[in-house]
């Protein structure tokens, strides 16, 4: 049987059509902005005149300036245009993830700018995932755990202090390759935490089915679905929630090998870009259009907020995995 081949990416010489000089960069955002044609927010006005050193754009008429990246969540953006499609393209099109450490010697910039742009592209990967919902006839449920095992001997366990977290995925036959997945970092691995986060996140009717290990944390979902909650007998080749377990390794894996030190707090960003990741596995050659899209959709967010809302999140959690 032919193996079933994802979609070619965008090489970094496909990039160049897109930002091969500072006209081009410019254009690019320019597109985003304006899809249409230029008009003036404030007068309605076609006309304008190019303000070069300021990357901005001055209506004909009324004399309104407007910036390439305002309203966005780059507004604040320091970077030249071309690092900074650069640097949205070499994060967005790897495969399991790329460091801070790494995005800075690539594009030749600092830690402290990699990493902000970083989390900014985490935050819009968020912002996609967030959109949307699993729906399906047949879902796998577990929750696993990540980062370093618990020395003390009242702590192994559910008592463990290894940050707890639900994954959720979609097949359309029970026990096949996977379809789509959702992540969610969870405080505690309970059955309220468990419970919300599945009828939030997936569609769910008494014909649909969820297959679970037989922990007792999902018995409140049986008059949401149908629910197939029984112990998992790994001896078999095929077992029960094969798929799942792969999946959960695969991203356990990414996490703590890329990235190796992750705070509890920064997280449920990092588990939000594996889902992104995974779900977009077979956008190919469309991802320049995507991030277009979703820089156009989003809101302006300096780093005192980002850092500011990690802050008040970091009780949500404990200490650092």
């Amino acid at each position: 049987m032919a193996k079933n081949l994802k979609p070619r990416k965008d090489s970094l010489v496909a990039l160049k059509k897109y930002a091969n000089n500072h006209d081009e960069c410019v254009r690019f955002f320019f597109d985003m902005k304006w899809p249409t044609g230029f008009y003036c927010e404030k007068c309605g006005c076609t006309h304008y005149y190019t303000v070069k050193k300021r990357n901005a754009f001055e209506c004909a008429e009324c004399g309104h300036q407007h910036y390439l990246l305002a309203g966005t969540i780059f507004q604040d953006n320091k970077l030249d245009l071309y690092t900074l499609i650069l640097g949205m393209f070499l994060f967005f099109t790897a495969n399991k993830g790329i460091s801070a450490i790494e995005l800075a010697s690539e594009l030749d910039i600092n830690y402290k700018t990699a990493l902000l742009l970083a989390r900014k592209c985490r935050i819009l990967m968020a912002e996609s995932c967030s959109e949307k919902i699993l729906d399906s006839m047949f879902y796998e449920a577990d929750v696993s755990y990540i980062g370093s095992k618990s020395q003390e001997y009242h702590k192994q366990g559910c008592a463990t202090e290894q940050q707890p977290f639900l994954c959720l995925l979609s097949t359309d036959r029970e026990n096949s390759y996977p379809q789509y997945i959702k992540l969610f970092a969870i405080p505690r691995d309970n059955s309220f935490h468990v419970v919300r986060f599945i009828r939030k996140n997936a569609v769910l009717s008494t014909n649909r089915t969820l297959n679970t290990d037989g922990k007792t944390t999902f018995d409140h979902l049986h008059e949401d679905l149908q629910l197939r909650s029984e112990k998992i007998i790994y001896s078999e080749d095929n077992h029960r929630l094969k798929w799942l377990n792969i999946v959960i390794g695969d991203i356990k894996n990414n996490i703590v090998g890329i990235y190796h030190g992750v705070t509890k707090r920064d997280l449920p960003l990092f588990l939000n870009e594996q889902e992104w990741r995974f779900n977009h596995r077979y956008t190919g050659s469309n991802i320049l259009n995507k991030i277009r899209k979703y820089i156009l959709n989003s809101s302006p967010c300096p780093k005192k907020t980002i850092i500011t809302v990690l802050n008040l999140s970091e009780s949500y959690f404990s200490t650092c995995i």
